[in-house]
Order: C-alpha cells, then structure tokens, then sequence
C-alpha cells in the first residue's frame, strides 16, 4: 500500500507510556494499574490514552457531540472575483460568450465554467488557470502525478470533495492535493491532522481528476464509508467495535463538515472509517 511514513510521535513522554494514566477524568486507572493496561488501551490523536474500551467510548460522546452541535456545513469561502468574469478580464472569453454561458446556466444549474466549455468558449486548461488564480494557487501539471499518491486518503472523501492526492514530498512531508472547482480548506486540514503532513493545495483539469477518481475507484481496501448515525452515542458505539475488531492500538479522528473520518491504526496496517452526512 502506497503510505506516506508515520510521523514522529507526538505521545507523551516514555516514563508517562509505562504508566499512563487514563484521560477519562471520572477513571480511576492510573499508576500500576496503568501499567496492566497499557497494552490494551487506545491512544486517541496521539496525545490521550484511554484504559479501556468503555472509557474510549464514553470521551468519544463528549467529543463528538461538539462536532454534532456545529451542523453540516461550514460557511463557504467566497473567492475575490466570479469565475466568468475573471475570465472575461484575462480576455479568455467575450462579453456575449459570457452572457450566453450565463444564460445557459440559468437553463441548467450547470458551474459557470462547464457552461463555457460546453459552448466550446474556454478548455479545460483555461479553466484551471482562471481557478487557480481565483484560489491563489499553481495549477498542477496532469502528466506529473505520482502513480499510487492518491491511495493516501479514502476515495469516498476524494470523491465527495472532488480533490486528489497528486504529489508527495516525503523529505519534507508537504503534500500537494489537487482540486478542480474550489479548494476545501476544512478537507486541507483534516488531511494535515490525519496524516501528520502540511498539505498544499493546488489545481488541476477536471478530466485529469476524473480519470484518476475512476482509477482509485477499484481500489476501496482499507477502507469503509456508513451513514454518520443520529446521535453521538451512536457513532461512538460504531467507533469502539470498529476498534476492537481491527486490533486497533491506537485511533485519529478529524470532522470535515460535519463527516467524521476514523483512522484506526495497528501495528501492521490501518483501516478508514468514514460517517458520511450524506441524505
């Protein structure tokens, strides 16, 4: 499996990993009892250990009842200037093309660019540029993805966010994750989290992004995609079986509008957990 290396960890210092004391503040595990337990705990985002299975389950409630509070959505970003009149400025497109794409947008609820690329007024090409200068970011040169790069993240958040794990820099552990319409800032971020990189974002021609989606299509191992359940208690239940049943030492979890991504990490592998807002 094509994986970025593990981090250093970030777990508190080896005296504390002898004898852990569970994060639960209502556990009494601590001490020596701590130390018949550390073998069988969780590790949660690197930094609490929990003894047991129950005490996992009840702080992951808690946790998650924050992310349930928040809702679905967070609030767009708004970018400097619509794309069909940035288009329009760099004198990609006329004023009546514009006007003609507008129109047929209007017709279909298509994006303003496949408007225009259907109407055969910009490429593909044109496209990216005007988004990349929209995001403030390159546009990433199609022939040049890493074979294998986009195996790093689950393919149904790669599919939900339209966005692709193109090249990574091992040396200095920046990624560089293409998107084709807009940039997800929140999905940069729970990328950053999960993997333990920086991420970068950057552009890259729709079609180019759906050959590769339709590639790691057949490829979904690893992984697993549910409907994020109703209640907090709910997703925190799943959360533990997945754990016990994967032999899982330790957990990482990052919301990303309201989906929660699981990663349960062994000694030998890891599994993908995705809750999916998805009606």
């Amino acid at each position: 499996m094509y994986r970025l290396p593990e981090k250093k960890s970030k777990r508190p210092a080896s005296w504390k990993q002898l004898a852990p004391s569970c994060s639960r503040p209502e556990c009494t595990t601590s001490g020596l009892s701590g130390v018949f337990h550390r073998h069988s705990g969780y590790w949660l985002n690197e930094q609490q250990w929990f003894c047991s299975a129950d005490c996992l389950e009840q702080s992951l409630e808690l946790e998650l009842l924050h992310h349930f509070n928040l809702g679905h959505r967070s609030a767009p970003i708004r970018t400097t200037m619509p794309l069909g009149l940035m288009m329009l400025a760099r004198g990609v497109i006329t004023d009546l093309q514009l006007r003609d794409a507008l129109q047929l947008q209007q017709a279909t609820g298509d994006p303003i660019g496949a408007c225009l690329q259907h109407m055969g007024f910009v490429s593909y090409q044109d496209i990216a540029s005007a988004v990349a200068t929209q995001w403030g970011c390159p546009v990433f040169p199609a022939d040049s993805v890493q074979p294998g790069c986009s195996m790093l993240i689950p393919f149904s958040l790669a599919e939900r966010y339209r966005m692709l794990p193109v090249h990574l820099v091992t040396q200095g552990r920046r990624l560089f994750v293409a998107f084709s319409d807009r940039v997800n800032h929140s999905a940069l971020i729970a990328i950053e989290h999960m993997l333990g990189c920086e991420s970068e974002a950057c552009i890259i021609p729709e079609p180019s992004l759906f050959q590769v989606l339709e590639y790691r299509k057949r490829d979904t191992s690893g992984e697993a995609a549910v409907h994020r359940p109703g209640t907090a208690a709910e997703t925190a239940r799943m959360i533990r079986s997945y754990a016990h049943q994967s032999g899982s030492e330790a957990l990482r979890l990052q919301a990303i509008d309201g989906n929660i991504w699981v990663r349960f990490l062994s000694s030998r592998s890891h599994l993908d957990l995705i809750f999916d807002t998805t009606p």
